[in-house]
């Protein structure tokens, strides 16, 4: 097997993107395009094989001729994308070059029993996956029956298209206080989900019912599966369930054959027992982080 690290400029990015299409986690992570508008541009990456696996090497601050490698806002799991062998995660990562001086990154959860080189640390991380493939009354049944009953109590809302701008104005005078998000966040996050529109891979919408205005998101919807990534209610959603309700509508809306809702996780323990109470698996990833100049890495 080989390795190599990848400038962006060197990279084909016709076959980078096929290997992310040919991942089974259909995570829209490690396209070219996602990479673009999550970093600015500023990405390079790692390849075994001759594009058979890839790795993006998100990039964060220089500090003098060294670099960071740190997760893009809004990214989950970084990778590596593609057909993935037992020892690929060592090789890629010590192709990593001497530039790097830290790197903090989430993988994907097909890595999570991988062997890492040995000064990386590693901390498993949780997610939520709830299939959405059969008829909407069999899903509801996995629901918690609390919020079932929420849910029977508040009656039909209805679904809508919303545009990135509005939900970004309701989603920073609500949950961005609290999650501190910064005016660079939120450029990214439209600039992620104007890149998803123009590939087919967005649903932006807001949900409203009698009371008015309740909720609006951005869900990613890749190959099947749709990420629950930047979502928030208004004060009339908080007193009337916006944000289950939400869900609920594009459960019904879009589930199909094969197909996933992704609720991201939250370590916010409030918000992961709110995603347990749709009655998800458990879909566990590693995130690895290592200081040092990357020279090291090759000694071990």
């Amino acid at each position: 097997m080989a390795f190599k690290y990848l400038r962006q400029k060197d990279i084909d990015r016709v076959r980078w993107d096929a290997a992310v299409r040919a991942d089974p986690s259909r995570l829209p992570y490690g396209l070219s395009w996602w990479l673009d508008a999550a970093t600015a541009t500023r990405w390079d990456g790692l390849m075994a094989d001759d594009y058979r696996l890839v790795l993006p090497l998100p990039l964060g601050r220089s500090i003098g001729r060294f670099t960071q490698v740190q997760r893009p806002a809004f990214t989950q799991q970084c990778g590596p994308f593609g057909t993935l062998h037992a020892g690929d995660l060592k090789g890629l990562l010590r192709a990593l070059p001497f530039p790097v001086l830290s790197l903090k990154m989430p993988l994907s959860e097909r890595t999570l029993d991988l062997a890492i080189p040995h000064n990386f640390t590693r901390r498993e991380r949780t997610n939520f996956v709830l299939p959405i493939s059969a008829e909407y009354d069999a899903i509801q049944m996995g629901f918690h029956k609390a919020l079932r009953r929420k849910i029977r109590r508040n009656g039909p809302a209805r679904l809508s298209p919303a545009e990135p701008a509005a939900i970004i104005e309701l989603y920073a005078s609500s949950a961005g206080l609290k999650a501190g998000l910064k005016p660079a966040h939120y450029r990214r996050i439209e600039a992620i989900m104007h890149a998803a529109r123009d590939n087919e891979a967005a649903l932006c919408c807001r949900l409203d019912d009698d009371n008015g205005y309740l909720a609006a998101g951005f869900f990613p919807f890749y190959r099947g599966r749709l990420i629950n990534t930047f979502a928030a209610s208004t004060p009339a959603g908080y007193r009337h369930e916006g944000m289950a309700r939400m869900i609920v509508e594009l459960i019904k809306k879009h589930r199909g054959p094969g197909r996933l809702l992704d609720f991201e996780g939250s370590e916010i323990s409030g918000v992961a027992e709110f995603f347990r109470s749709f009655g998800p698996t458990t879909q566990n990833y590693t995130t690895i982080e290592m200081r040092g100049p990357g020279k090291l890495i090759g000694r071990l």
